[in-house]
């Protein structure tokens, strides 16, 4: 029966794919040139639970890792914020099912079953602090704390206080003060110094 090896494809290649898959990864690996027998396959493969239709032409399985899947959404974005400040130490355990990435542009907000991947935009000139992980574009603390800060003055709120939760005694100052220097605004730089104890 089809169905018993799509799952077997799938389970196969979950890990591998660290549970995202794009519609176009979904063709190739079932290898079907119909669209109505690719749609009944894969429609086989959500009702049994095999797979996620997280929004239109992404897909996740169990045990999705949601940098990979804001990464592949959007490939110039960057993990940034809550995720890396948490990684860091700096703040407690993030939310495992949600993650924001900064990327220049329009913000977006992708939400599937359960899930959340943030991308927020900022201009050209702010990305800058990044490495690549595991495949995966993410800040380094300096700059995930800057970013916070930024969105933070433009209205946006975490499940943590900048003022008391945030341990700012890890970041490297030397860099966190070379990094201001790419910020315009002088009001940005003296709030982050302020609140650091720069």
């Amino acid at each position: 029966m089809k169905i018993v090896e799509d799952i077997d494809i799938i389970r196969a290649l979950g890990p591998r794919q660290r549970g995202v898959f794009s519609a176009a990864d979904l063709h190739t690996a079932l290898a079907e040139v119909h669209p109505a027998a690719f749609a009944r396959r894969l429609n086989a493969l959500i009702d049994r639970g095999v797979l996620r239709r997280f929004v239109r032409g992404w897909y996740v399985t169990d045990g999705v890792d949601l940098a990979v899947l804001s990464q592949r959404i959007a490939p110039e974005s960057y993990v940034s914020i809550d995720r890396v400040l948490s990684d860091a130490l700096m703040i407690g355990v993030s939310q495992t099912s949600s993650i924001t990435a900064i990327k220049t542009g329009r913000s977006r907000v992708y939400e599937g079953c359960g899930l959340r991947v943030t991308h927020l935009g900022v201009k050209p000139t702010l990305i800058f602090g990044c490495e690549v992980t595991g495949g995966v574009r993410r800040a380094d603390p300096e700059k995930a704390t800057l970013d916070t800060f930024y969105f933070h003055l433009r209205g946006r709120r975490y499940p943590f206080d900048l003022y008391s939760d945030v341990d700012y005694s890890r970041l490297n100052r030397t860099l966190l003060r070379r990094y201001l220097r790419a910020y315009e605004n002088p009001k940005f730089a003296e709030f982050v110094k302020g609140v650091v104890g720069l």
